[in-house]
């Protein structure tokens, strides 16, 4: 790979029929996949790109191609799991978390005591929580499943009612969308 490219970050806009993400890839791995008009996106941009020394340049590639193709799988509900490279750009403390989020099973939910709990730093609950809020590789990096231990919705990236959906989806309680319906 040349310098040049290991200083981009490839990024792409996705639009579907319940949310416009961006997508990034550096040296071969997804390590984007967020709410484009997220309330945190210009912190979350800002600490990938300082992370990977690298800025943001609008290009496609296999990684991101991959990526949209199961996205939208996963939004018919034929994809409950993923098998993208990733790279998860943050503190160690933080990757700890994101870690033990792709531990909480497709169709369940989780609290943020129990995944607390789970990566043994029970007496960390709201820093396991502002972790979860700084993930920048949604759905694959399920944080839509983290909810509060009285079983409420609490904070997504993507907003309340993207999260009920994307439960109810993985449930089984919420239209499939085919491919036609993702840019309807």
């Amino acid at each position: 790979m040349t310098n040049a490219s290991m200083n981009q970050i490839n990024i792409q806009f996705y639009k579907t029929k319940v949310a416009e993400f961006i997508l990034g890839s550096f040296d071969g791995s997804l390590c984007l996949l967020d709410f484009r008009y997220r309330r945190m996106r210009a912190a979350v941009d800002k600490r990938l790109q300082k992370g990977v020394g690298a800025e943001f340049v609008e290009r496609d590639n296999d990684i991101l191609q991959m990526a949209r193709t199961q996205i939208d799988e996963y939004l018919r509900g034929s994809r409950k799991e993923f098998n993208l490279p990733l790279l998860m750009v943050g503190s160690d403390f933080q990757r700890s978390v994101w870690n033990g989020l792709m531990e909480v099973p497709y169709g369940s939910t989780s609290s943020y005591l129990e995944l607390a709990q789970q990566i043994n730093q029970v007496e960390a609950v709201r820093a396991v929580a502002s972790a979860n809020g700084a993930n920048a590789i949604a759905i694959i990096i399920p944080c839509h499943r983290i909810i509060a231990s009285n079983g409420e919705l609490l904070g997504y990236g993507g907003g309340l009612p993207l999260k009920k959906r994307l439960l109810k989806l993985e449930q089984g309680d919420e239209p499939k969308y085919t491919t036609y319906d993702l840019f309807g």
